[in-house]
């Protein structure tokens, strides 16, 4: 069976395509626009996005939308006013003041943050469903939606390859890796996946994962942090305190047939410990963890058994 394999970088990641089909060529070239045109709309990293154009209107007027964007923000103010979780599209002000991953991260004084958390509440995220329109109702206020697009980019990109008829498929944006079907080239028809050791060096597989047609998506604190003043401040951040989420958590792997809920799942599952994360992830439906402790011991949630190696569907 003919394969066709694309790697390229978009949205300051590397993005994988694996597509198996006559035409595969053809659709990896429309997945990589399709992909192009949610890069330019949903980001905060360009000025011109449509997302932007919600962000400069904080406190000024609300902002129509196209119907997905809506949508998609809709679904993330729902997740983030949970107050259980961190797990928060209004985060977007304290992001910007620790600037974590780039050259310019520090750590923001007492004050900053004070300001900062008066712009974080999602509640203050008004949606009008007839126009479609998003209104921030305080100037400085900012949505980010880094916690959910990837992962509903994921989403649609497969959707289009099974409407045109894909049945195996790997999409991986970043490490977030959405399956179709399962791998003709594996003995075990899987698409086995492997979870980064977060205490380790970058390529260590601490567990492997055999995929069909299911989605998995890893936060930990070992993907963007720095180093100030004799301690290390990852990207997780608390929009309580406005500081890193303090855990014992190092990362979290979420096994679930869509994306975007593995995105969602990812921060929103990253409490204070293992033990209340995995007791909280087993409450959702269709959800699955795999936990990884700064001990490095490795936990799962009930439906799923721990191999050793491996880790497989209870």
């Amino acid at each position: 069976m003919t394969n066709y394999r694309a790697r390229f970088q978009m949205m300051g990641t590397i993005i994988d395509l694996v597509v198996y089909h006559p035409s595969g060529e053809q659709l990896i070239k429309q997945a990589y626009q399709q992909l192009e045109h949610y890069a330019q709309r949903f980001t905060v990293n360009q000025p011109h996005s449509e997302l932007m154009a919600v962000n400069r209107n904080a406190g000024i007027a609300p902002v129509v939308v196209e119907d997905d964007l809506f949508q998609l923000i809709k679904l993330a103010k729902a997740h983030s006013e949970d107050v259980n979780n961190p797990f928060n599209i209004a985060i977007g002000p304290l992001v910007k003041a620790w600037r974590i991953g780039f050259k310019d991260a520090k750590v923001p004084s007492p004050d900053e943050l004070e300001a900062k958390l008066s712009l974080v509440d999602p509640s203050n995220i008004l949606l009008d469903d007839a126009t479609k329109s998003v209104y921030l109702r305080q100037v400085g206020m900012e949505i980010d939606l880094g916690a959910i697009a990837k992962g509903y980019f994921a989403d649609q990109v497969k959707c289009q390859l099974v409407d045109a008829g894909v049945e195996h498929g790997f999409i991986s944006l970043g490490g977030n890796v959405l399956t179709i079907g399962d791998s003709p080239k594996n003995s075990n028809r899987a698409w086995n996946v492997g979870i980064q050791n977060p205490l380790s060096a970058r390529g260590d597989v601490i567990r492997v994962v055999p995929l069909k047609g299911f989605s998995m998506v890893t936060s930990g604190i070992n993907e963007r942090f720095f180093d100030a003043n004799g301690q290390r401040y990852h990207h997780l951040l608390d929009a309580k305190t406005g500081m890193p989420i303090a855990t014992d958590i190092a990362s979290l792997t979420i096994i679930s047939e869509q994306s975007v809920d593995g995105e969602i799942w990812s921060t929103a599952g990253f409490l204070s410990s293992v033990a209340k994360a995995r007791a909280y992830i087993d409450q959702q439906a269709g959800i699955e963890a795999v936990l990884v402790s700064k001990r490095g011991e490795v936990f799962v949630t009930q439906g799923l058994t721990d191999q050793g190696g491996v880790i497989a569907f209870a």
